[in-house]
């Protein structure tokens, strides 16, 4: 699996090109994508959007062909994190894997970090 490094984000070569093929279909291809955190802890949650409007103090990534944005909150949750693309007998999507996922959870796997 081969990965581009955006400035403190990786994503996956496949990754890219399903985002760039998702915006062309949306027919938005000069649009970015905007990813984001939600919550705190070990409750957090990442998603990602179309975006077309930059905001004040967004950090703004390339990978490939298509341009990350992310709000500098969400930036403290997802430097260092990786975003790819999986498939899988339960489907097929993007996932965003934070750089310290497993990192002192103690959960013993029960809440989903696959650790």
């Amino acid at each position: 699996m081969e990965t581009q490094t955006a400035a403190g984000l990786t994503v996956t070569e496949t990754a890219a090109t399903k985002l760039a093929e998702v915006l062309e279909q949306l027919q938005k291809p000069q649009a970015a994508v905007r990813v984001y955190a939600q919550g705190h802890g070990h409750h957090v949650q990442y998603g990602m959007s179309v975006d077309e409007h930059a905001l004040d103090g967004d950090v703004v990534l390339q990978a490939g062909a298509v341009t990350i944005r992310v709000d500098p909150v969400s930036w403290t949750q997802l430097e260092g994190a990786t975003i790819d693309w999986t498939r899988s007998e339960r489907g097929e999507g993007f996932v965003i894997e934070p750089a310290h996922a497993h990192e002192g959870c103690g959960c013993g796997g029960g809440c989903g970090c696959n650790h």
